[in-house]
């Protein structure tokens, strides 16, 4: 083994900390022996006990539509970063529909889905679609109850393939 074959096993040997921190870094993974007996014994949730699924205290959840799915595989999200700074135990849905990364638009509950625009809930339908096929289902958001989101899974029933911006 040469010089180059030395410092390409130190480079290695040295990216592997590193990889076992990112690990670390991923959040609380969902364990159903573990977490299972924390989910809501009726399956609903609130704001107020979604926000515990953050990737810290429990694995990470979101809410889209009135219902609440585990993100906690995603490497998307991640706890106190990004996606996950922005949406973990918190309802998603008017942010997703307006394809904003504003902390405002996080749980905002005053908007009446049939007054979004088209593109609005075109990115709505994308969304749902996305998220309910990728990441398990793990209950319902209390303070969506009464609302109609049938035009919204209809739609995403009827889109061809994936949402346009991935699987």
């Amino acid at each position: 083994m040469g010089a180059a074959g030395s410092q390409d096993k130190a480079a290695g040997d040295a990216a592997a900390p590193a990889e076992e921190e990112e690990e670390e870094d991923l959040g609380l993974q969902w364990n159903e022996a573990l977490h299972g007996p924390e989910l809501p014994a009726d399956g609903v949730f609130t704001m107020e006990t979604l926000r515990k699924w953050n990737g810290v205290e429990l694995p990470m959840f979101l809410a889209i539509c009135g219902k609440v799915v585990d993100v906690s595989s995603s490497r998307n999200f991640l706890p106190d970063h990004g996606y996950g700074k922005l949406w973990a135990g918190k309802d998603a849905t008017y942010a997703m529909a307006t394809v904003s990364l504003k902390a405002e638009m996080v749980a905002k509950m005053d908007f009446e889905l049939e007054e979004l625009e088209q593109a609005n809930f075109d990115a709505l339908v994308g969304w749902y679609k996305h998220f309910l096929k990728k990441y398990p289902e793990r209950g319902t958001l209390k303070e969506y109850d009464g609302w109609d989101f049938s035009k919204v899974i209809s739609a995403a029933e009827e889109m061809e393939g994936g949402p346009a911006f991935g699987s």
